[in-house]
């Protein structure tokens, strides 16, 4: 799959997801799998996945921080918010197969307050490094 297609369809998902679920969940295949690897969970099937997330017990948004991939591997990386309230971090791998996502894994955390005893080896990033926006510096 070449670039610009999958960017598009990925945004196009982002752009409905929490919205209109049906609209978002074109991205995926009939026979799609979506795995919570911390939870142990697993959503089998385009018609789960629309059905889960329609029933979802919280108004979800989503801010879009970095997409990067080629092929058929593409890797999200975003914040979601739950009723508004405190963002979890979230890296999204997709996998492409004819177009559509037949899996994606989705790994989400809640931030933390960095522990002391490592200060005098980290640096704290901005909050544009946090959202990728900004390149590693030297």
């Amino acid at each position: 799959m070449d670039e610009a297609t999958a960017r598009a369809l990925i945004e196009d998902h982002f752009e409905w997801a929490g919205k209109d679920e049906v609209r978002a969940s074109e991205i995926y295949a009939d026979d799609a799998v979506i795995e919570f690897p911390q939870s142990g969970e697993r959503l089998r099937g385009k018609a789960n996945i629309i059905a889960f997330r329609t029933a979802y017990p919280a108004d979800v948004t989503f801010e879009m921080h970095r997409i990067i991939g080629c092929d058929h591997l593409w890797v999200n990386e975003y914040t979601i918010r739950y009723n508004k309230e405190k963002p979890h971090k979230v890296v999204g791998i997709m996998e492409f197969r004819d177009g559509r996502v037949f899996r994606e894994r989705l790994y989400i955390n809640e931030p933390w307050e960095p522990p002391a005893w490592r200060a005098q080896w980290v640096e704290l990033m901005t909050e544009k490094d946090q959202r990728g926006e900004r390149a590693d510096r030297t």
